[in-house]
């Protein structure tokens, strides 16, 4: 068994634990099947497949029991249930202490976006798991500590659909292409793209696909048609805002995944950006009204920090990307000086000097209109 089957087994099998545990009767391979569909786990699953994860419960020592019962058609199936006993108080829930139950109360509200998926279901049902064997009083106090703690902006309970992401994860981590209809900001209607998802990532409230689009196969020839392994992905990895897909399919079409995982292709990143330039190293001076919080932010992950002894900062930055770190100098206005590359500073002062223009025309403006009526 592959690494892949064997992760994708392991994660039947620890469902499996929780639903026959949690169970009032024996449950049938058919029911059984429907209760893994109904938490995302899987789509499609033989018979042979449920059997073999309830040998492998039997194997591991969990008290699993064979009866018979009657099917909504009227005839006799075999069904199972965990014993109590060996295997059981392995699933006894253990003590939990009141900042253990605190913060997964507050993590919960953190996954308010996946509200609806898997991951909001699991730690949902957790917490309800641990508030059994809470008091009322415990139940009361982590309510009135959490009131003191505000995520700001609160995220949006139930912002996408449970199939969606569950179909995005599957892809992402069986390795398969991935059929989206997206509509990015400059489109009026969404396009159909095939991607190579690598990751989910959670930024600022919203959830992104990170992944590298797959150029469409080649138009049919007289002799022979490209085929869709043959095509090339972009260099560039791309995020694509979970807001903006219409749907999101998998397709049996594998990928290799990229040698650089997602986490590290975005330590040179202030936000989520990638760009298919090579970053370069910056030199910035913030004066020291605003030293402190950038500092403090950071405003780059890649930052080495020189204090100067008028207040102000020089940030080093080895690795940046332009169209990423100009927006942010901008926002900084008058408090910040790139000090290195000479050319971002000839685009800082072009936009400069845009900006003033249009607040200067507007007071030619009023200026003229107090001419003409006087």
């Amino acid at each position: 068994m592959d690494s892949i089957s064997r992760h994708e087994q392991l994660l039947r099998v620890f469902h499996l634990i929780d639903i026959l545990f949690s169970a009032r009767q024996p449950l049938t391979i058919a029911e059984l099947k429907d209760r893994l569909c109904d938490r995302g786990v899987i789509d499609e699953m033989s018979d042979k497949n449920v059997r073999r994860d309830i040998e492998f419960l039997e194997k591991y020592g969990y008290a699993v029991k064979q009866t018979k019962k009657r099917s909504a058609r009227g005839t006799i199936c075999q069904a199972w249930s965990i014993e109590p006993g060996k295997g059981a108080e392995e699933l006894v829930t253990p003590a939990i202490s009141l900042p253990e139950l605190l913060s997964l109360a507050v993590a919960r509200d953190f996954l308010a976006p996946l509200a609806g998926t898997f991951y909001w279901r699991g730690i949902s049902q957790l917490i309800a798991k641990l508030e059994r064997v809470a008091t009322p009083q415990l139940l009361e106090y982590v309510e009135a500590h959490k009131e003191g703690l505000l995520i700001h902006p609160r995220p949006a309970a139930a912002k996408y659909r449970s199939r969606m992401l569950n179909a995005i994860n599957r892809a992402i981590r069986n390795t398969v292409e991935l059929e989206i209809r997206y509509t990015s900001l400059a489109d009026e209607k969404p396009k159909r793209y095939t991607i190579r998802p690598e990751a989910i990532v959670l930024y600022d409230g919203s959830v992104y696909i990170a992944g590298y689009r797959v150029a469409p196969p080649a138009a049919k020839t007289g002799r022979a048609v490209t085929s869709r392994k043959a095509t090339a992905a972009d260099t560039a990895l791309r995020f694509f805002k979970l807001d903006r897909v219409a749907d999101a399919k998998p397709t049996s079409r594998s990928f290799v995944r990229s040698a650089e995982p997602v986490e590290e292709l975005l330590a040179d990143s202030i936000t989520i950006f990638r760009s298919a330039d090579p970053p370069r190293r910056y030199r910035i001076r913030v004066h020291a009204p605003r030293a402190r919080w950038v500092c403090e932010k950071p405003f780059h992950p890649g930052q080495t920090v020189s204090p100067q002894a008028d207040g102000s900062v020089i940030l080093d930055i080895e690795r940046a990307w332009d169209d990423e770190m100009v927006p942010q100098l901008l926002g900084l206005a008058d408090m910040v000086e790139v000090l290195e590359p000479d050319d971002i500073r000839d685009r800082l002062l072009e936009a400069a000097q845009r900006i003033a223009a249009l607040y200067m025309c507007r007071h030619v403006r009023e200026f003229e209109a107090l001419r003409v009526g006087g």
